[in-house]
């Protein structure tokens, strides 16, 4: 049996990277509102304004509150399955079309189990939609694994796929006989997820995308999450402990497309209630960007999560509130992410001169 012995302090370096992340996040934050704030300005908007309008929006009603849960459950859901493999230094940025083919898998699930109760065809739908994701993402994770593909290019490939899949299946055999446009039959009722908050679309799937964190959270401090840890660390030394690269190459791969498929199984079941071809904008890429923003941390993505999510809902609001298109909601996004890029690319590269000064040793040992 292997026994893996880490003599790095992990849990003060895990809080120290999220406290760093959200400092990193932070700065940015400030920074991008001043350069907004100054924009504004110019074109004659009172900030204060606009903020209040935003704020309102996302949390002004208990409607409101709902929309920015429904915004962030998705978010969330993709963000913590990928965060492991992004932490390996996978980055799969396949989620839109894994998405895509788990709401595919859904839709096709719930209209031909129409007859079938509720409390049967639900969970067909969320297990057809997950496990179509994790098809969508397994793929790629082969080929990263055997033949050391690029995981980038080959998720963006599976993206373009599936775009192409929908837009097909859409034009034809999934398209309603009720519609001109690309899009499939209503979904029945049965299929449809269960409401948490009264006069509000928030759904049951919220309660699975909070249910991932502290699974995260655990599976950090379990053995597993001390052999991905060394696996991210250094391939090399992972094998020779007894980590199959390969094995895990594919599994954490394989995981982002889970989250990805049942995010596009509650897109369907829970706010669309039919296909379109856009099932996965913008949430798709959107799930990648709550990771890094999250500092790869249970806590601090969903914080993110949340954050991304009143933005997006909040923003609606902006042209009622305070005489602003709502674009500049995808301004402010574009900025907040360059400005963390920047600041957080300065804290890597100090903290790997400082981890070269002062060393670092990874030692591992062998039970049998």
């Amino acid at each position: 049996m292997t026994v893996l012995t880490l003599r790095a302090a992990d849990r003060p370096e895990r809080l120290r990277g999220l406290v760093s992340g959200l400092l990193a996040l932070g700065i940015a934050v400030v920074v991008v509102l001043a350069i907004v704030g100054a924009l504004l300005v110019a074109v004659d908007v009172d900030p204060l304004l606009a903020a209040q309008a935003l704020w309102n929006g996302a949390f002004g009603t208990t409607r409101s509150v709902g929309e920015t849960l429904v915004r962030a459950t998705p978010l969330l859901l993709i963000a913590i399955t990928l965060i492991p493999s992004l932490r390996a230094g996978l980055y799969n940025i396949g989620a839109p079309g894994q998405m895509g083919f788990g709401a595919l898998a859904a839709t096709v699930i719930a209209l031909q189990g129409a007859a079938l109760p509720s409390v049967v065809l639900v969970p067909l739908c969320a297990i057809g939609g997950c496990v179509a994701g994790m098809a969508a993402a397994f793929v790629p994770g082969v080929l990263k694994a055997k033949f050391h593909a690029n995981e980038i290019i080959t998720t963006l490939a599976v993206n373009f796929i599936a775009v192409a899949v929908l837009g097909y299946l859409l034009n034809g055999a999934l398209q309603s006989d009720f519609a001109n446009l690309p899009q499939s039959d209503t979904l029945p009722e049965s299929s449809g997820l269960p409401i948490l908050l009264t006069d509000t679309r928030a759904h049951l799937g919220l309660l699975l995308a909070l249910l991932a964190v502290p699974m995260l959270w655990a599976a950090d401090r379990s053995r597993v999450g001390y052999r991905l840890r060394v696996f991210g660390a250094n391939a090399s030394l992972a094998k020779q402990a007894g980590v199959r690269p390969a094995r895990y190459t594919i599994g954490l791969m394989t995981l982002g497309g889970a989250g990805a498929g049942l995010a596009g199984w509650m897109q369907v079941a829970a706010l669309d209630h039919r296909l379109y071809p856009g099932v996965a904008d913008p949430v798709g890429y959107a799930g990648l960007f709550v990771a890094l923003l999250g500092a790869l941390h249970p806590l601090g993505t969903l914080i993110a999560a949340v954050a991304l999510g009143a933005l997006l809902h909040g923003g609606d609001s902006l042209q009622v509130g305070a005489g602003v298109t709502p674009e500049i909601v995808q301004v402010l996004l574009g900025l907040i992410l360059l400005a963390y890029a920047v600041r957080a690319t300065r804290s890597a590269a100090t903290a790997r001169a400082t981890k070269r000064k002062e060393g670092r040793s990874w030692t591992f040992s062998k039970r049998s």
